[in-house]
């Protein structure tokens, strides 16, 4: 299930009081490496606040520098808040199976045992390895 506070909750673990990064700090570290974006400490603030905040692919580029966190990261945590998709691994498949990641963007209500075709899709992907 997709948590509605995952990107405030993501840049809360790095940016406040009592934790790696101040505001102000976290702002200026905040810009995408490619378009030179960055964000203002007004919007960080709106951000570790729980606030809405425009979000474009260069912003979570820029909060992914600042933060020193994989770009991924953010858009699944920017997915999960703002849009409500999941992007996880519904078979929990055990790390090191052959080096297999599985990520499905899906309904948050949904589980493995709804998508039985892309269970069969990653199980034929598998075989032709």
């Amino acid at each position: 299930m997709p948590e509605q506070d995952a990107l405030t909750r993501l840049v809360q673990e790095h940016v406040g009081e009592g934790r790696p990064l101040t505001v102000r700090a976290f702002a200026e570290r905040a810009v995408d490496p490619e378009s030179g974006t960055s964000i203002s400490k007004s919007t960080v603030g709106n951000l570790v606040q729980g606030h809405r905040i425009k979000i474009t692919p260069e912003v979570l580029a820029a909060i992914a520098a600042g933060l020193d966190v994989p770009l991924a990261r953010v858009q699944a945590a920017a997915m999960a808040q703002y849009v409500g998709i999941a992007v996880d691994d519904p078979y929990d498949t055990p790390p090191g199976e052959d080096d297999l990641v599985v990520r499905v963007a899906h309904a948050p209500d949904r589980t493995a045992d709804d998508m039985p075709t892309v269970r069969a899709f990653l199980d034929r992907a598998k075989r032709q390895e």
